[in-house]
C-alpha cells in the first residue's frame, strides 16, 4: 500500500484534530440504510457503467458511513479505497465560498466592495478587456450574479441583474482570496480549513497522494482517460478531496465549525432565485442560490446541494439542516450524475432531487441506451452499422438527431478519432434538419478536420447565412479558405527556418523530424504542422486550433501561442 511521506506540512495541529474528531466522528453505521446503499449502489452503478465511486452520510451532524465502490481505473483495475482523491469539480466553489467567509467575518473582505480594488493598483488584469469587471463583488460572485459566462472574460450582461452560473467569477474570487490573505489559495484553504477540519486528503492542486490514490475519469463509453495535473489552484473547479473529508467539510456547516450560525444561515438560505436560461430571465420555481450553495427549500426545510462536472468525473452533495443529514458522492464518469437522483432517493425518499432543473439524463432512460448503442456502432463497427442506428432512432427516437443531441454525439465521435464518423452523423441529422446552424458549422468544422476544405468552405458559408457574423463560423470559414489556398500554393521554409521553431514551451513540444515539423501537448496526439505563414501553422487534421510564435529582437523564438478557433488563445514561454 502507498505510504505518503510525512512531513511538518502535513502533520495535523493536535488540538484541531481533536477538535474535528469530537464534532464529526464517525458513528455507527444507520446498519438497514448502509446495508440497503451497499446492495443497490452497484446495481446503480453497472446500469449506468460508472467504473468507480465513493461515497459518504452525515448523519445527526456526524459522519455516519463512507463506502468505496468499483475501480480508480478501467485500465489498471486499481480499486477505489476509502482515501482515493477524486475531482471534486465544481464542489470546489462551495470550499471557495466558505474561505471568503472566513475572511469576511475578519473584516478583511467586505461583500460589497469591488473585488478588483483587492489587487495591486486595482486593477485584475485577465477581465480588464471589459470596464464592468470593477462593478463585480464577492456577493456577485457568491449568488452567480457577476454575468460572466462559466468561463471567459467578456461579461454578457450587467453584474447583479440576474443569475447565471459562472465558474470564472469563482475563479476570480479565488485570486482575491490570495490579494487580501498574502498566500495562494492553496496554502490558505489548508491552513484556515483543510487542517482544522482534519480534511488530510484534500488540496486544490495536484500533488503526489492523488498521483498514488486518485480516480482517473472514464468517457460515456467506459473508456478510461489519462489524469489532468492541475497546478494552479482554481476556485471554481480545482479541489482534488475524498468522500470523508467532503463529508467533514459538511459537518462544519451543520456544527457552525470555523464560521458564525448567522454566516452559514445566509450561505444556505436563499438570496436569489435561478434563471432557467442565461437568454431567458425566467425564474425557475423552486431553486435558489444562497451565498455559494444552491439552495432547494422543501416542506422538511431547506436543503443545500452542489453538483460537480469536469466532464469525466462528477459528484454531487445534498443536505438538509433540519435533519442534520446529508450525502456526497464522487464518480469518476461521464456518466456519473446519471444515478444523483436514484441515490439521492435511497438516503431521503422524500426528498426532492435537486438536479433536475440541469435535465442530465437519467441512467434508465430509453433516449440514453439508444443514443450509446448508436454511437457504438459508429465506434465499433464504421459507418454503415452506425447509419443503421441513426434510421432507427429516426423510428424510435427522432430526438437523437435534433441539432443539440447529434452535434453532441458527433462531437464524442470526433473526440475518438472518428472524425468520418461524425461527418456521416451529421450529414444524417441535416437531412432531417438542413436549417440547422449548429449541425451545420459542426459539420464545417468536421470538414476541416478531414481535410475537405471545400465541403467545410460550403457548410460554413451556408451556417453563416442563418447566422450573420457568428465569430466562430467566420473564423472557420476563413481557416477553410487559407488551407485551401495553402494546399495549392505551399508555403515552403528552409530547415534553419524551421529548426528555430523546435524546443519545449512548458507542457507544449514542436520537433522537426525528416524535414518536418511536428506539435504535441503533454498527454496529446502529435501533429505535423503546416505552415499558413512564416510564423503561424495549422496542424493537420486537427483544424479547430493553430499555433504561432513570437520573437524577439534578436529574433529568437520566445514563446508559443495557441491559437483556438473560439477567439480565444494562451501562450506557453520557451523553456530556457
Amino acid at each position: 500500500m502507498f505510504k505518503r511521506r510525512r512531513t511538518i506540512r502535513h502533520i495535523v495541529p493536535i488540538l484541531s484534530l481533536f477538535l474535528a474528531l469530537t464534532t464529526c466522528t464517525k458513528a455507527p453505521p444507520e446498519n438497514p440504510l448502509a446495508a440497503k446503499l451497499e446492495r443497490e449502489i452497484p446495481k446503480l452503478m453497472e446500469e449506468a457503467d460508472i467504473p468507480g465511486l465513493s461515497m459518504a452520510l452525515v448523519w445527526n451532524g456526524q459522519i455516519s458511513w463512507t463506502k468505496a465502490f468499483g475501480v480508480r481505473s478501467r485500465s489498471t483495475q486499481a480499486p477505489v479505497d476509502e482515501n482515493t482523491m477524486f475531482e471534486a469539480a465544481s464542489l470546489t466553489k462551495t470550499v471557495t465560498a466558505y474561505a471568503a467567509m472566513r475572511l469576511v467575518e475578519r473584516g478583511q473582505l467586505d461583500l460589497d466592495r469591488p473585488l478588483h480594488l483587492y489587487f495591486p493598483n486595482g486593477e485584475y488584469k485577465k477581465l480588464a478587456g471589459d470596464p464592468r469587471y470593477k462593478l463585480l463583488t464577492a456577493r456577485h460572485v457568491l449568488t452567480h450574479t457577476t454575468g460572466l459566462p462559466n468561463w471567459g472574460v467578456r461579461l454578457m450582461r450587467d453584474p447583479g441583474v440576474q443569475y447565471a452560473y459562472s465558474g470564472e467569477g469563482f475563479l476570480y474570487l479565488g485570486r482575491a482570496i490570495e490579494e487580501i490573505s498574502g498566500m495562494t489559495l492553496q496554502e490558505f484553504a489548508r491552513k484556515e480549513i483543510f487542517e482544522p477540519l482534519g480534511m488530510v486528503h484534500t488540496s486544490y492542486v495536484w500533488n503526489e497522494t492523488y498521483a498514488a490514490d486518485g480516480a482517473c475519469g472514464h468517457d460515456s463509453h467506459g473508456a478510461a482517460n489519462a489524469m489532468r495535473k492541475n497546478t494552479e489552484p482554481n476556485g471554481g473547479a480545482s479541489l482534488l478531496t475524498t468522500a470523508s473529508d467532503y463529508a467533514a467539510f459538511i459537518c462544519a456547516m451543520l456544527n457552525a465549525r470555523g464560521l458564525s450560525e448567522e454566516t452559514i444561515g445566509r450561505m444556505t438560505s436563499p438570496q436569489v432565485q435561478v434563471t432557467k436560461t442565461r437568454e431567458k430571465p425566467d425564474l425557475f420555481e423552486n431553486v435558489f442560490w444562497g451565498w455559494g450553495w444552491g439552495v432547494e427549500p422543501g416542506e422538511t426545510g431547506y436543503g443545500f446541494w452542489h453538483w460537480g462536472d469536469n466532464g469525466d468525473l462528477r459528484a454531487y452533495t445534498v443536505t438538509y439542516k433540519d435533519r442534520r443529514a446529508g450525502l456526497v458522492y464522487f464518480a469518476n464518469s461521464t456518466n456519473g450524475l446519471a444515478i444523483a437522483g436514484a441515490v439521492a432517493a435511497l438516503v431521503f425518499p422524500d426528498h426532492q432531487y435537486a438536479l433536475d432543473w440541469l435535465d442530465y439524463e437519467t441512467y434508465d432512460n430509453p433516449k440514453r441506451r439508444a443514443r450509446l448503442a448508436m454511437e457504438t456502432a459508429f465506434l465499433t463497427e464504421g459507418i454503415e452499422a452506425g447509419l443503421k442506428k441513426v434510421d432507427e432512432a429516426k423510428t424510435h427516437f427522432p430526438e437523437l438527431l435534433e441539432e443539440d443531441s447529434a452535434t453532441e454525439s458527433a462531437q464524442y465521435l470526433g473526440e475518438k478519432g472518428k472524425l468520418e464518423e461524425a461527418v456521416a452523423l451529421l450529414e444524417a441529422c441535416l437531412e432531417l434538419h438542413p436549417k440547422s446552424f449548429d449541425a451545420l458549422l459542426a459539420l464545417g468544422l468536421s470538414y476541416m478536420e478531414i481535410g475537405q476544405n471545400r465541403e467545410a468552405i460550403e457548410s460554413l458559408e451556408s451556417a453563416l447565412k442563418i447566422h450573420e457574423g457568428h465569430p466562430i463560423a467566420a473564423r472557420g470559414l476563413q481557416w477553410a479558405e487559407e488551407t485551401l489556398k495553402i494546399q495549392k500554393n505551399p508555403i515552403t521554409l528552409s530547415s534553419a527556418e524551421m529548426e528555430k521553431f523546435a524546443g519545449d514551451y512548458g507542457p507544449r513540444h514542436v520537433r522537426l523530424r525528416d524535414g518536418r515539423l511536428y506539435y504535441q501537448r503533454d498527454g496529446r496526439s502529435e501533429y505535423r504542422l503546416i505552415p499558413v505563414t512564416k510564423d503561424t501553422f495549422a496542424l493537420e487534421r486537427y483544424g479547430r486550433f493553430r499555433v504561432s510564435f513570437e520573437t524577439d529582437e534578436s529574433g529568437q523564438v520566445t514563446k508559443l501561442i495557441g491559437l483556438y478557433i473560439q477567439g480565444n488563445r494562451d501562450e506557453s514561454p520557451r523553456d530556457r
